[in-house]
């Protein structure tokens, strides 16, 4: 059978999307969290309120709060039926800290297991209930007693509820600056956090692109850790979807004017919008020459022909 590969201009154009959004845009003044905590309804509640309230914080850092049943719904729920713990765990690498409520049995797993990751346990800040702080348990011997003594993550003792919101917020946006200053996250397409902007952006540039494409060019620009890849591409291709930032027609992916407004223009300052503007408009326009050009016939891919053998 012959092989079919992508055009070379197609994923060259990729790759520098790739520079730009994963390596070149990125500021050291974000800082991106990770909240955990029950599942119960009024704890899920709390927790929505209480993530508005650390994004909304004003300062010179720009707070982004992550849930795991935001970013994963579909992939726990669908046809992949991936490990909900592998897929914590890629997110969690992902961001800068890691957040975990104690609030449940849960949420005690949690703890236990990023507790006992080498590429996480310096990252967490662990919220508890003051009156349990001198209760003598597996949790306050084990990994709370490891994490003081071990790594660089906080422990705070505070009140979950609404008449201590305020307090909380600021002890974590504090405690999240600390160990923003040591933590680092994966930044490549393995990272659906930072790759957000990246599969908007190159939906934009090749609008329309069908969607067995946009995972041919991730297997081309991503040389490594491509299964961890694979599954951040459709965590963020759904997530984008389900939010009307993209819309899917026949297979083939298209931005809608919402995911244009949010690539753009959300959370940035004037000069940095008119940066990505710029940047955007010259890749669309020689995306547009590739696939328009006379004689390409609309092909992503060129078929590699035998090599014919004289006689």
């Amino acid at each position: 059978m012959n092989k079919l590969v992508l055009n070379s201009k197609i994923t060259d154009l990729a790759g520098r999307l790739k520079v730009q959004f994963l390596q070149t845009l990125g500021s050291s003044d974000d800082i991106s969290l990770f909240l955990c905590g029950g599942s119960q309804y009024k704890q899920a509640e709390f927790r929505r309120i209480l993530g508005k309230g650390i994004a909304d914080v004003k300062s010179k850092y720009m707070y982004s709060v992550y849930y795991p049943e935001d970013m994963f719904v579909e992939l726990i729920h669908g046809h992949q039926r991936q490990d909900l713990l592998n897929l914590e765990n890629m997110l969690a690498e992902s961001v800068h800290c890691v957040i975990i409520l104690l609030q449940s049995p849960g949420t005690f797993t949690e703890l236990g297991a990023f507790a006992n990751h080498e590429r996480l346990r310096d990252k967490l800040i662990v919220v508890i209930n003051p009156e349990h702080r001198r209760k003598q348990s597996f949790i306050s011997h084990g990994p709370i007693r490891s994490l003081l003594a071990r790594t660089k993550s906080k422990v705070l003792y505070s009140r979950m509820d609404s008449t201590n919101l305020d307090v909380l917020v600021k002890q974590l946006t504090e405690a999240a600056r600390e160990i923003a200053r040591h933590s680092s996250r994966t930044r490549d397409l393995s990272n659906p956090v930072l790759s957000y902007g990246f599969y908007m952006a190159l939906i934009y540039v090749f609008d329309p692109i069908p969607r067995y494409i946009v995972f041919d060019i991730l297997r081309v620009i991503q040389s490594d850790r491509q299964d961890i890849a694979v599954a951040a591409a459709e965590t963020v291709l759904n997530r984008l979807i389900s939010e009307r930032k993209v819309v899917c027609n026949n297979e083939n992916l298209s931005i809608t004017a919402k995911g244009i407004d949010s690539l753009i223009y959300d959370s940035r300052t004037k000069k940095r919008s008119m940066t990505i503007l710029s940047l955007l408009s010259g890749l669309r326009l020689e995306a547009l020459n590739v696939t328009l050009r006379k004689g390409y016939n609309g092909e992503w891919a060129m078929q590699r022909r035998p090599r014919r053998v004289y006689q």
